[in-house]
């Protein structure tokens, strides 16, 4: 009885397990944990530090200092827009700017706040490019292009750093000696001249990886791709940099590293917005800059950098939402040109 009970048991527990609705309050459940241990670490990171010395530092913030990171967001989510424009260049799919923009502003801004990217990001994607006749596979390829973009930019930017600023791995006392860091940062730059030999070979061919289907662009694209990528990591941090009066510009790079270092914690912990994890890596990497002068630019640029385009974008969307509802057959209109699609005209 035991040998029939056990199998039984087993492959219940495995629907069980496989059951969507398990899996999606397992990731919830484990996002949770993630956020709660994140800000009893940022708790302990500032301990020692009163809200009334961070409300303090919020208001010696320069109100022209607040204006230009407002406008280096604005030009980091203009710039953002490029991802989606190479991703439909390369697929051969001509859409107008607007809809390009739309759709990356709005997939960008729910995955940056919400996580979970291929479902919050993807929908929003999903629910513009159908309305002009791009296929669920189309989307696919573009989700996953954006993607390539953004890890280009990022890897780009890691490898020059881990390259050129010294103890850029050293976060919270922990790191390695320079030689092994730039080490690493020469096998990453090894692995970008790599994947551009492979594209000159290769262009224009479709390439299956873990389940998606990639477009190989031309060498040319590819150069946009890493310029579009670092250009936009660049501003955002530049948006926060800003926001931390009497730093020295020797002390960007270090922030650049630290930012992206944040960026991808929060993006791989699933966390909203990565809420907790972006802010203690941030002030880990950066501990010569004082703490609640830190704490407070990293409590504005979120105001800056994601709630209030979320605000818009939201808005926006259910402005799209509308205009699709009542006007379920509308055409697409000629492409405006703006410099990001400019950019990929001339190396087209």
């Amino acid at each position: 009885m035991a040998r029939r009970w056990f199998p039984h048991r087993d492959t219940r527990i495995g629907r069980l397990a496989a059951s969507p609705r398990v899996r999606t309050v397992g990731a919830a459940l484990l996002m949770l944990v993630v956020v709660v241990v994140a800000i009893g670490a940022l708790r302990q990171i500032l301990s020692g530090l009163s809200w009334a010395d961070i409300r303090g530092e919020l208001a010696r913030i320069p109100p022209g200092r607040i204006a230009l990171s407002v406008g280096l967001t604005v030009a980091s989510y203009i710039v953002l827009t490029g991802y989606d424009v190479v991703s439909l260049r390369i697929i051969r799919r001509p859409v107008p700017y607007r809809t390009a923009a739309l759709a990356s502003f709005t997939s960008y801004i729910f995955s940056h706040n919400f996580g979970f990217a291929v479902l919050t990001g993807g929908a929003a994607r999903l629910r513009i490019y159908r309305r002009h006749g791009l296929t669920l596979g189309e989307v696919a390829q573009i989700m996953a292009m954006t993607g390539v973009t953004f890890w280009m930019g990022v890897l780009l930017l890691l490898g020059i750093g881990f390259v050129t600023v010294p103890d850029a791995l050293a976060i919270g006392g922990w790191g390695i000696g320079h030689g092994y860091q730039a080490g690493i940062g020469l096998l990453i730059l090894a692995a970008l001249a790599g994947y551009v030999a492979i594209l000159h070979r290769r262009a224009g061919q479709a390439l299956t990886l873990f389940g998606w289907t990639l477009v190989l662009p031309s060498p040319r694209i590819a150069a946009v791709q890493f310029l579009l990528a670092a250009v936009d990591l660049t501003l955002a941090t530049a948006a926060l940099f800003v926001l931390v009066p009497g730093l020295s510009i020797a002390v960007f790079p270090v922030m650049l590293v630290g930012y992206l270092l944040a960026f991808l914690s929060g993006l791989l912990a699933h966390a909203p917005g990565g809420v907790g994890v972006f802010e203690a890596v941030m002030l880990l990497a950066l501990p010569d800059v004082d703490r609640s002068a830190l704490f407070a630019a990293l409590l504005l640029f979120r105001l800056i950098y994601y709630l209030i385009p979320l605000a818009i974008g939201i808005l926006v969307f259910a402005a799209h939402e509308l205009h699709s509802r009542c006007h379920p057959r509308d055409g697409a209109a000629d492409e405006p040109t703006t410099p990001a699609v400019a950019m990929i005209r001339t190396t087209a």
